[in-house]
């Protein structure tokens, strides 16, 4: 791509892509203030590999069946139910991690990334899937500019109930990350709550995977709301600041990604870490 496109041309080719985007950042930055609170950050690591697990799975489901690539593909075996499946499956148990004695949240946590990603390189070492191992590649570090419209629907429905959620249920939500112990004491179902943060999280990465990669869903539930808690102590502040940065690093990252041929995902995550030194040197000049 040359800088001689207009802006206009570039809305034009890529509005879905800018849309699937904005839609994947902005869900992101508000999830990612309770993955950052919670100190849990590796988990939506983890349940990227899952994603993509889910992903190469279905695909060598296709082939043991004989599917045909060309005909309408069975709810069973879309690489996009199974990840869903999978990943909300997986993020629902991590849900009760805090139950579980003498298991630490981060060997879990460790333990299904690894996993994951162990099982997703044997699986696409099969034969079966080499002509789609590429389509594991882009949902792993991101190919958002070549979005299909399912994908972009199914993105903005499950953003829509995940934010619902979050909006009703976001004081317990903020009570249980905070003070699991008052929220007991209030009779609020703290388990109950987390095995839904879980899934919503889960739920939120694969489909937000599926549609821009891993990569750049990992750096907006964790980038943009560190930088807003270096800047903020008030919690509608950070929330706030957590979706216009991510926002903000999905539109400038795909824009420079379209002037300069430069790979999208990794630049979209680029652009979310640039707000770490921007956050440390407004906090630095305040206690000056």
């Amino acid at each position: 791509m040359t800088e001689s496109v207009s802006f206009s041309d570039f809305w034009a080719l890529f509005a879905p892509s800018i849309l699937a985007s904005t839609i994947a950042a902005a869900l992101c930055g508000v999830l990612g203030f309770f993955v950052v609170v919670r100190r849990v950050a590796f988990v939506s690591a983890a349940l990227g590999q899952i994603s993509g697990l889910g992903v190469a799975f279905g695909f060598f489901l296709g082939s043991v069946f004989g599917h045909d690539p060309h005909q309408p593909t069975p709810i069973w075996l879309d690489p996009v139910v199974i990840a869903l499946v999978l990943t909300g499956g997986v993020a629902a148990l991590l849900g009760y991690v805090s139950r579980i004695q003498r298991t630490t949240p981060e060997s879990l946590v460790a333990f299904a990334y690894l996993a994951a990603a162990a099982l997703a390189l044997i699986v696409l070492a099969s034969p079966r899937i080499v002509q789609e191992a590429h389509e594991v590649g882009d949902l792993l570090f991101g190919n958002s500019v070549a979005i299909r419209h399912e994908h972009l629907i199914e993105l903005l429905v499950v953003a829509v109930l995940v934010l619902v959620s979050q909006i009703f249920l976001f004081k317990d939500l903020l009570l249980v990350s905070f003070d699991r112990d008052m929220a007991r004491t209030l009779g609020l179902p703290v388990a109950a709550l987390d095995v839904t943060l879980y899934l919503s999280i889960g739920v939120s990465v694969a489909v937000a995977t599926r549609a821009i990669g891993a990569l750049p869903v990992f750096a907006f539930l964790v980038l943009p709301a560190g930088a807003a808690l270096l800047v903020s102590q008030r919690v509608l502040t950070v929330v706030v600041l957590s979706v216009v940065g991510a926002v903000l690093a999905a539109g400038v990252g795909f824009y420079l990604s379209f002037l300069q041929s430069w790979p999208t995902g990794p630049l979209m995550a680029v652009c979310a870490a640039a707000f770490w030194p921007m956050a440390a040197l407004v906090r630095l000049a305040r206690r000056t």
